[in-house]
């Protein structure tokens, strides 16, 4: 399989273009044309390409071999254009991309992510789970994949409450914002809860009972805004989803030596200050 820099080649043709636009169009207008002539590029043929187009390079490759040419354009730098992605995602080779879950290459991983994710794949949720508690995993790898997870909450909620108290600190956060997209269930609100009443985190677990929408974590929530020790963002947070469980929190707190609140106070001081001045001009 030829490793061709396709990016590079529409470069070049862009090249081209603005050479052969001097004194007929202005460089905003040539900009502007840059979506359409992207597409008129795809249909081009080069000798480049063995004479065929960008759209159909890639038409006569096996899921295996389409997904090879993924790993050795990332193992060489070469960029990978949208063209070879948009044949790997017709072609749908869901298992040789799960297989590239097991490179070294966080690149190569985020890749196979992304578009398993466009395939919504369901074959990949065991290794996605397996990635995101194993431990070894970048924080950019575990947040691709539990953005996805979440999708799935309710196929992998009996495995995730199973396994919950031998994860780590950070795994049961993620644990819980995925859990916190799931139907409703004892066991979950329960989870939730006992951790939000812990007091750790709480603008995460506030938000994930926001999420999780029972409304039997009212009382919970009254509760806790009762702390004093709670800062002014955790305080909105919490009043807001008070709010949103039908509830309401009317008591006055003095909040001027928060940080916080003291920052987002002259914010807008400074933007009440701009406004005036804008107005005056």
């Amino acid at each position: 399989m030829k490793i061709i820099d396709i990016d590079s080649l529409f470069d070049e043709y862009i090249k081209e273009f603005t050479y052969k636009s001097i004194g007929v169009l202005k460089p905003e207008e040539i900009e502007n044309k840059i979506g359409e002539l992207y597409i008129k590029f795809g249909d081009e043929t080069f000798k480049e390409l063995d004479g065929k187009t960008p759209n159909t390079f890639y038409l006569d490759l096996s899921e295996k071999e389409v997904v090879n040419a993924l790993k050795e354009h990332i193992e060489r730098g070469v960029s990978v254009s949208d063209f070879l992605c948009e044949a790997i995602i017709e072609k749908a080779p869901e298992k040789e991309l799960i297989s590239l879950l097991d490179e070294d290459n966080e690149e190569l991983k985020a890749y196979a992510i992304n578009m398993l994710n466009d395939l919504n794949s369901k074959l990949a949720l065991s290794k996605y789970i397996e990635l995101l508690f194993g431990g070894t995993e970048s924080e950019t790898v575990k947040e691709l994949v539990a953005e996805y997870l979440v999708n799935y909450a309710d196929d992998i909620k009996e495995k995730l409450l199973l396994t919950y108290e031998s994860l780590e600190k950070e795994e049961k956060l993620y644990a819980l914002e995925i859990l916190s997209k799931a139907s409703k269930d004892d066991r979950v609100f329960s989870l939730l809860i006992t951790e939000f009443l812990k007091g750790e985190n709480l603008l995460l677990l506030t938000a994930y009972i926001e999420r999780y929408g029972d409304e039997k974590a009212l009382p919970y929530l009254l509760e806790k805004i009762e702390d004093e020790s709670i800062n002014y963002q955790e305080f909105s947070e919490l009043k807001m989803a008070i709010e949103l469980f039908g509830g309401e929190y009317e008591k006055e707190r003095d909040f001027s030596k928060d940080k916080i609140f003291k920052k987002i106070k002259a914010q807008a001081e400074e933007e009440l200050k701009q406004d005036k001045q804008n107005l005056k001009s």
